[in-house]
């Protein structure tokens, strides 16, 4: 597994201020300077509306190769074929970029740092034991992205199975 991406506490440091003038708006010259489009391998579509295809994903350049590699990897995994993809869900996108604070805080979700995905949320609710025997995120899904040093919020003491983070727990 790499430990390459940073703490919680090092956000910040490591991917730069999304909101350095501190308005609580995004700023505009760090999404251009460092988020960019990653294409996924197979169809997927917004989870809250099934019929809408996504044609990329907006993850910050730091951890873009990385989830391109985590996505290709899933992909080959599944045969590449778009039949098994959906039966694990994985077609099922909850986000990634989006400039928001984590519920319950004031500190920006990792989210707003374009360092997190969100997969199959209706599945795998925020607070929800995770297990894969009842139609959650696979393991094998789970073994993929932390082999790439992600970080699985199924895992956490508050569940949040949907969610995978380029960013260390500590």
């Amino acid at each position: 597994m790499t430990n390459r991406w940073p703490l919680q506490k090092d956000c910040k440091a490591y991917y730069g201020d999304p909101d350095s003038d501190g308005n609580g708006e995004p700023n505009r010259d760090w999404e251009d300077a460092n988020l960019v489009r990653v294409v996924p391998p197979w169809a997927m579509y917004l989870a809250w509306s099934p019929t809408t295809q996504i044609k990329n994903i907006r993850i910050h350049r730091k951890c873009a190769a990385s989830l391109s590699s985590i996505l290709g990897t899933i992909w080959a995994h599944y045969g590449a074929s778009q039949e098994k993809i959906e039966q694990a869900r994985l077609h099922l996108y909850g986000g990634a970029y989006n400039f928001r604070t984590m519920r319950g805080s004031t500190k920006l979700s990792n989210h707003a740092y374009g360092a997190a995905i969100d997969l199959d949320p209706s599945n795998n609710p925020l607070g929800k034991a995770w297990n894969p025997d009842h139609g959650m995120i696979p393991m094998d899904v789970v073994q993929i992205f932390e082999a790439e040093g992600w970080t699985f919020g199924g895992r956490w003491q508050r569940p949040d199975a949907q969610h995978f983070e380029s960013v260390k727990r500590g």
